[in-house]
């Protein structure tokens, strides 16, 4: 219950931060619904900040996904729990896959070559309701369910919209593109 978590803001960048509880995060996101006008940059989200000791050692059970680079020591793990519509804006890094292990992740995609038009303090739920019905160009987009898995090709753009009232998902980002056994 005393387990602290560091939290980021759910925007393009990242750039605010907060701890608290594993307890209060869980109590927050089992009762918590973020809605299309909440500012990204308000609402926190556990993502990415999982590199301590704790989060490594329950990070070793986890089944990597089959590809060649795929391995404890050429790719970095990141665990995620995500409230009802939270998520993160559109940003891109390097390729990766994500498999949601409870809830559902709603996913949408540009190539490198195609940049959507978004505020970055706003959030993906923003996004999807009120800039997605009237873009010409439609992103490429899935819906990720609890034991599925995506794989997010190096540089694409991508934003990602929690469907659940609480999604767990881990994130294996490699260190190169992933050539599939």
């Amino acid at each position: 219950e005393n387990f602290m978590l560091d939290l980021t803001s759910s925007n393009s960048f990242s750039e605010h931060k907060k701890s608290i509880t594993l307890r209060e995060y869980v109590d927050y996101s089992l009762s918590t619904e973020i809605h299309p006008h909440q500012l990204s940059n308000e609402t926190y989200y556990l993502f990415g900040q999982t590199f301590t000791a704790p989060w490594v050692e329950l990070l070793k059970s986890y089944k990597l996904p089959p590809c060649q680079t795929c391995t404890r020591d050429l790719s970095a793990l990141a665990f995620g729990i995500g409230a009802k519509g939270s998520g993160v804006q559109w940003h891109f890094h390097g390729p990766g896959f994500s498999e949601t292990l409870h809830g559902r992740k709603h996913w949408v995609l540009y190539p490198p070559d195609k940049k959507p038009k978004y505020d970055p303090d706003f959030t993906p739920l923003y996004w999807m309701e009120y800039s997605y019905p009237s873009i010409d160009s439609k992103p490429w987009e899935c819906t990720v369910h609890q034991g599925e898995m995506i794989y997010f090709p190096d540089m694409w753009h991508h934003a990602i919209v929690n469907l659940d009232p609480y999604t767990v998902f881990v994130s294996t980002f490699t260190t190169e593109h992933g050539v599939f056994n």
